[in-house]
């Protein structure tokens, strides 16, 4: 990794695999399979030095670069999350399968920024509503597609008088949700979301 990117390294800094990677994964389960009420973590440091790409210096990993999630929604849904870093960019993708009595239903992308950058693909065996196709493009890479979802959302609740865009009881909500992972890791111990929060994005 380039020298610029290191305090991604650094527990000081709280930008991490857990609190950006994990949040922004498991908030896609919740978008999906509903609230998470609890969850059991294991956390690991898979590659303790890094090569700074640019100065030629070794980082010290301080934060954890693999994470397995294991956890049920309050619909009953059990679901398992694998959050890998360290992969190079075009080995990148993000992958969500969702199987059940009558079906599966498949979510895949292939940003190397992962889930929270770039388009999305939802593929099913059985017929589906094709969703709407994106509000914006553009941007690094199509980096910005979905930060400039959430502005086109916000504009439409503007006009609409609604409130379907997530906000910062949404945002404090993943904050606890990735506390909860991260004890989860350290005690070895299943841990209870308390007041787990409706994540639905969305009036309809």
């Amino acid at each position: 990794m380039p020298s610029t990117y290191e305090f991604l390294n650094k527990a000081s800094s709280g930008a991490n695999l857990l609190t950006i990677n994990a949040g922004q994964t498991l908030d896609v389960v919740e978008a999906i399979l509903g609230p998470i009420i609890e969850v059991d973590a294991r956390t690991e440091i898979l590659w303790p030095a890094v090569k700074l790409t640019d100065t030629g210096e070794q980082s010290v990993r301080e934060t954890a670069d693999h994470a397995g999630v294991l956890g049920r929604t309050r619909s009953g849904a059990v679901f398992t999350a694998d959050i890998s870093g360290g992969v190079a960019p075009q080995g990148a993708r993000f992958s969500c399968e969702i199987r059940g009595s009558e079906g599966w239903l498949r979510l895949t992308g292939d940003h190397p920024y992962g889930v929270q950058a770039g388009d999305l693909e939802l593929t099913s065996n059985v017929a589906f509503v094709t969703p709407e196709e994106a509000g914006v493009s553009g941007g690094f890479m199509g980096a910005a597609i979905n930060v400039g979802e959430v502005y086109v959302h916000l504009v439409r609740d503007l006009h609409a008088g609604t409130y379907s865009t997530p906000g910062f009881e949404h945002a404090l909500h993943n904050a606890r949700l990735i506390e909860a992972v991260r004890r989860a890791a350290e005690r070895g111990e299943r841990q209870k979301i308390n007041g787990a929060f409706n994540a639905s994005f969305s009036d309809h």
